[in-house]
């Protein structure tokens, strides 16, 4: 420290801010700088006596000395006072007496100078050696002595705290020491410290969620982290980190530091503290309920909450309502309690509200409470009130909703409402992706009360179980169930259609198909929840299939759709039509049936949302999106979608140069569906890394397997690439071939892409510039940008309208952010004599490439090769990219940009 700056620095700040890491900070630094650090803990117990803390620290100073001082020196005799006085009734606020003792051990530490003393948790120093500080730290106006201390709570409070709030106020207030607060984290620094943690971007949502609960607490962050970790609420997708909301208190140890603060305040505190994690809510009630629940005097409970008001544990009043400041305290304390000791409290509070005591301002609190209570209290009463509740909030809070819903089938036994409580708790499990718990509760339903559910009932009940045993993965019961080894009600119809969707998450889509086809009759004939569904299968089947009449017939006229006037069927309806587009390229069609229908994009789930923003060209929103919907572990009840959007969502990734990324987020998405799709996305991974022949290799492997399963949706772009590359290769007929099936596709798709891609093939391979220019008209109509880019590329290479196409393909990719893609069209264009526009902005892109292709795991010839330059060239690249970012290895520069945290 220098001269003339305090001698005493107090580190102010609730428990959990890092008060004691800064002081092992401290030690850590002065380590080896010649300055002899002591270090001392402090606890509630050091409180007692006169001068402890004094003398812990002189009798560890000569414990420190290589040469303990004889009995006689001015150390011993220092020590030997102190521990007189200890002993002694001695009055610590005695001036004359406090003079002599600062002079003594003034003497006896002036010879181990410099030395810096570092004081944790401060505020239960003993009263003796907080009155010596005042003389005692004046005696010391050069440098070489330094104390620091952490303070739990400036300033000081409480009765107990009056006389060494009087001199710590005297002490700063002369200049003799100093406060600093610590500050709690702000957001961009809750950000960074989850970043660090789980090694990946977090969303912004979680970012807000973690930072209000711990309201910037490291500790308190920290902890929600590793309980979030540990439950599998935080997923990690794409080196990106979601959460899903839980309902789950955070189980905290009763020692850890963020609840020191309670349980220094006494036993009857932390009872009051544990009490009120229940009646927090019920505002100016909540001290007369706190009291009755711990039998105690009323007085005596304001008196409690007052003071954990004081120690910053909770905020408000009696009549504003109270809460916790740090609701993951909260959460910590409600862990605590025993089942039946909060079966008791949310009793009381349900009474209170029943009874009209107390009126909570959120209208979750009540429902919530009587999940609890049980039986404790009105079971007919209580039901009515979780359905209300379950039924408000089934599509806004699906944590609530299942827990809600599951509390209400446990205590209802009247058949026909148990019934419905089942059938709305696999609903709600359904929609909020608790799937293990839908299979139960459709399970329950279909084998207790069938009898009971008209046949439409049954035939949705049926598909929610068929979809939720495929989510789960229980395929033995779903292979049962398409061998109709599992016995279903509702008749032949619900039947037949039931078996095709557990023979469609099981990949057997052709199976499905003809099972309904020769049965046909039976189920168009039957229910029209059932012949709508049975339409929705046999349509999706023929997209897959190259046969999309179905869905044309549909889309031509909506009064086909025989359940379209309940609002529920007809909002599926519209989606199976919007998915199917989109899955097809046919986003401006997609667009029309949403706006027909006033249905919003929102309304939409993020798969359908990825797809249609990666149409429109928005390819971030439409990553994060594809993340999300990964994250959130949703199984569509069309799984064609999720994979196309995934291919889609990779294909983003391989744009920018993160291949690992891609192929981890394909091999995410593979199963028993449409894998051709992502091997298509994978062949250009390989591309990209320099390995064309393994390219070439599993692009005709991924379009066998396609033949094979009697697939066509997907297979537009792979055999315009392969007669490309057949092309190029010199195997004339083959590519012949490929053109020829590409012109299939489109005939039998019949859609806009379909034909886009036979045009572009016809152009390279037989050199057709007609059908290079309708490519490139057509392509300025659709207006998708990086099919655009492609098209232009394309037949830009066939020697039609080279510069102007290539020009225009480099600005589209140059908006879609495609780092890879812009410098491969760059090599094109030079190779073409194009000028390629702004030197710097390539200079910055080659390096952000660079940068994201080091991350990714490319070596030097990798990276070379990419480049098109020489692996001595590349790594005068990273090493001026090194010197520029201040980053020292490719360990370092991968951990910035995992935690998007490299500004190049």
């Amino acid at each position: 420290m220098r001269a003339g700056e305090p001698r005493l620095t107090l580190l102010a700040g609730e428990a959990g801010l890092g008060r004691s890491t800064v002081l092992e900070a401290i030690a850590d630094k002065l380590t080896g700088t010649g300055t002899r650090v002591l270090t001392v803990r402090l606890s509630e117990n050091d409180t007692a006596g006169h001068y402890g803390l004094l003398y812990r620290l002189l009798a560890e100073l000569e414990l420190s000395e290589e040469h303990p001082p004889s009995a006689t020196t001015s150390e011993n005799s220092a020590l030997g006072l102190v521990a007189r006085l200890s002993a002694d009734d001695h009055d610590p606020s005695s001036s004359t007496a406090s003079a002599q003792l600062a002079g003594i051990v003034s003497s006896a530490v002036r010879r181990h100078l410099p030395l810096t003393v570092l004081v944790d948790d401060a505020q239960w120093a003993d009263i003796g050696t907080v009155s010596l500080l005042d003389q005692f730290i004046r005696r010391f106006a050069g440098p070489g002595f330094t104390v620091v201390a952490t303070w739990r709570c400036w300033p000081p409070t409480g009765p107990d705290d009056h006389q060494r709030a009087t001199t710590m106020h005297r002490l700063v207030a002369g200049g003799a020491a100093r406060v600093i607060t610590m500050r709690p984290l702000a957001r961009a620094e809750t950000t960074a410290l989850i970043a660090a943690s789980v090694r990946a971007v977090p969303d912004s949502e979680l970012v807000d969620r973690l930072h209000t609960d711990s309201r910037g607490n490291p500790a308190a962050l920290n902890s929600e982290i590793e309980a979030q970790l540990e439950s599998g609420a935080l997923r990690v997708v794409d080196r990106h980190a979601y959460s899903q909301r839980t309902l789950d208190p955070l189980p905290l140890s009763e020692q850890h530091p963020l609840l020191a603060a309670i349980r220094d305040s006494g036993a009857l505190c932390w009872s009051v503290a544990r009490t009120m994690t229940v009646l927090a809510p019920l505002g100016d009630a909540a001290a007369g309920l706190v009291a009755e629940a711990l039998e105690i005097d009323p007085t005596v409970a304001h008196a409690s909450l007052r003071s954990l008001e004081t120690g910053r544990v909770l905020v408000g009043s009696s009549k504003a309502g109270w809460k916790f400041r740090a609701p993951v305290v909260r959460q910590a304390l409600e862990a605590s309690l025993g089942p039946y000791e909060q079966q008791r409290l949310c009793a009381l509070a349900v009474r209170a509200v029943w009874d009209g005591v107390a009126e909570p301002a959120d209208e979750t609190f009540l429902p919530d409470q009587l999940v609890a209570a049980g039986r404790l209290v009105d079971p007919e009463r209580s039901t009515d009130e979780l359905l209300a509740g379950s039924e408000a909030v089934m599509f806004t809070d699906g944590a609530r909703a299942v827990r809600w819903l599951r509390a209400l089938v446990d205590r209802v036994h009247e058949p026909d409402k148990r019934s419905m409580a089942l059938l709305s708790h696999s609903a709600a499990c359904a929609i909020h992706n608790r799937l293990e718990e839908s299979v139960d509760s459709a399970r329950a339903v279909l084998v207790e009360y069938a009898e009971r559910l008209s046949a439409e009932t049954l035939q949705e009940t049926e598909l929610v179980y068929v979809l939720s045993l495929a989510a789960c993965g229980q395929w033995s019961e779903l292979n049962r169930l398409a061998a109709r080894e599992i016995s279903l009600s509702g008749g032949p119809a619900n039947e037949l259609v039931t078996r095709a969707f557990a023979l469609l998450f099981l990949g057997r889509y052709t199976d499905g198909d003809e099972l309904l086809r020769e049965h046909q009759r039976s189920w168009t004939t039957a229910n029209p929840v059932t012949a709508d569904l049975g339409h929705i299968y046999r349509g999706g089947a023929g997209v897959l299939t190259g046969d999309p009449s179905l869905l044309r017939r549909f889309l031509a006229d909506p009064r086909s759709w025989r359940s379209r006037d309940h609002p529920r069927h007809r909002f599926e309806q519209i989606r199976y039509e919007v998915d199917m587009l989109l899955m097809l390229g046919e986003r401006d069609e997609a667009t029309r049936v949403l706006r027909a229908n006033d249905v919003s994009v929102e309304q939409l789930h993020n798969t359908e949302r990825s797809l249609l923003r990666l149409l429109r060209g928005e390819h971030s929103a439409a990553l994060d999106m594809a993340r999300r919907s990964i994250a959130e572990g949703g199984y569509s009840t069309r799984p064609l979608v999720p994979v196309v959007m995934a291919r889609g969502a990779a294909g983003v990734l391989i744009g920018r140069g993160w291949l690992t990324r891609a192929r981890e987020l394909t091999d995410m998405a593979r199963g028993m569906h449409l894998d051709h799709l992502l091997d298509h996305a994978d062949v250009r991974c390989l591309r990209a890394l320099g390995e064309p022949e393994n390219a070439d290799e599993l692009l005709r492997s991924a379009l066998h397997s396609a033949d094979e399963n009697g697939f066509v949706l997907g297979t537009e772009h792979m055999w315009a690439d392969l007669a490309v590359r057949e092309h190029a290769l010199g195997n004339h007929e083959q590519a012949v071939r490929c053109v020829h099936r590409a012109q299939g596709v489109a005939e039998a798709l019949g859609t806009h892409r379909a034909k886009l891609t036979y045009l572009v093939s016809r152009a390279r391979v037989h050199g057709d510039r007609a059908a290079g220019r309708t490519a490139v008209r057509r392509a300025r109509e659709r207006a998708i940008p990086d099919e655009s880019a492609w098209v232009f590329t394309s037949v830009a290479l066939c020697g039609i309208d080279t510069k102007r196409l290539l020009s225009d393909a480099y600005v589209l990719l140059g908006e879609l952010d495609a780092l890879l893609w812009r410098a491969q069209l760059r090599g094109i264009m030079r190779a073409h004599h194009v000028p390629v526009p702004g030197r710097s902005i390539t200079t910055a892109e080659n390096e952000r490439l660079l940068a994201v292709l080091v991350t990714e795991g490319l070596t030097n010839r990798q990276l070379a090769l990419l480049f098109g330059t020489s692996e001595k060239s590349v790594e005068s690249r990273l090493n001026r990219m090194f010197a520029r970012t201040g980053h020292r290895s490719r360990v370092e520069l991968a951990a910035a940009m995992l935690t998007d945290e490299y500004r190049g």
